[in-house]
């Protein structure tokens, strides 16, 4: 009589089909083991270089990311923000991001890039993908004694494109005293905002340049003059500066108050004067670089550690809760 039961297989048997599988799981998978060194978005090399004045924020940023990818190193490196375009295009025959291996580069600076900077580009047939991440107030800022109370878009435009031009230009009520102004360098992302609100003018009111951030800000404690800087570094010194409240006239005529600058008031509008984060890179699509770029942009961790940090986000809904009416 037959028995129904299998025969049990033998080691031998069961040895053979292990090498028969370990043979075919590579071909099933597609791939092997991840390469720790391989360029994607979630790992790799990627050197970022961040305007001068956001230099912390997005250091800080990358030291996140890279908790949540420990397979990324991104290396944050402080220049003004002509240079760090300028080492974006260098960095184009260096850039590996197509290859297995090997670093990609990246921009994060504080302003969109120039015309001259985008006729380069276009004119090295190169394929800039570009990221707004948040936007930063740009502030008037004054010592916390200064007799200024307040003034508008309007006059701060006046005074720039003034030779001469006084304290009252602003406020009415501040005197006459000479007004002189204290800006971030040429190369800066605030100096090229300046220059875009001026539209056909050109600064002509006497001022001081300066190549760090903190500078500006000492420079109006030492009563050398007013500063205008963006708000995330300008309101690092609340005890020795404040900064000062702007109004606006829009297109349609109607005057709006003078606002403080605050991550509320920017996303009411009800500031007028900002400037935008924007990331900038010619590495491919899945590479470290536009990983990177697009987790500042779009993920919750990063858009909201911007909000608290005094900046408007660009892409999560910021809830503003006024207190009831009694």
């Amino acid at each position: 009589m037959r028995s129904n039961r299998m025969k049990a297989p033998s080691f031998r048997a069961i040895a053979q089909c292990l090498a028969a599988l370990a043979f075919l799981l590579p071909m099933i998978s597609g791939c092997e083991a991840p390469d720790p060194n391989a360029n994607t978005p979630t790992s790799g090399r990627l050197i970022v270089y961040t305007d001068e004045i956001y230099a912390p924020l997005i250091k800080t940023l990358a030291d996140t990311f890279m908790l949540r990818s420990p397979n990324a190193k991104v290396d944050v490196r402080a220049v003004p923000a002509r240079a760090g375009v300028q080492a974006l295009l260098d960095a184009v025959g260096r850039d590996t991001s197509s290859a297995d291996t090997g670093t990609t580069y990246a921009i994060v600076i504080g302003r969109k890039l120039l015309s001259d900077e985008q006729d380069a580009m276009v004119k090295g047939g190169l394929d800039v993908k570009e990221y707004v991440i948040a936007h930063d107030g740009v502030a008037v800022v004054v010592p916390t004694g200064s007799s200024l109370r307040y003034g508008t878009i309007e006059n701060l435009r006046r005074a720039l494109a003034t030779s001469g031009p006084s304290l009252s230009m602003l406020d009415s009520s501040a005197g006459d005293a000479p007004l002189r102004f204290l800006l971030p360098d040429q190369n800066s992302s605030t100096y090229a905002v300046v220059h875009g609100m001026l539209g056909a003018g050109k600064l002509t009111a006497p001022a001081y340049y300066f190549a760090a951030g903190d500078s500006v800000l000492n420079g109006v404690v030492e009563g050398k003059g007013i500063g205008i800087l963006g708000w995330y570094p300008a309101h690092r010194d609340s005890v020795r500066t404040r900064t000062l409240p702007l109004g606006y006239i829009d297109t349609l005529g109607k005057a709006h108050p003078a606002a403080a600058v605050h991550p509320t008031s920017l996303v009411t509008g009800a500031y007028p004067f900002k400037q935008p984060l924007v990331g900038y890179t010619f590495s491919g699509t899945r590479s470290l670089a536009v990983g990177f770029l697009a987790w500042l942009s779009k993920s919750q961790d990063a858009q909201y550690y911007l909000a608290n940090h005094g900046l408007q986000p660009e892409n999560v809904k910021i809830r503003i809760v006024l207190p009831e009416e009694e």
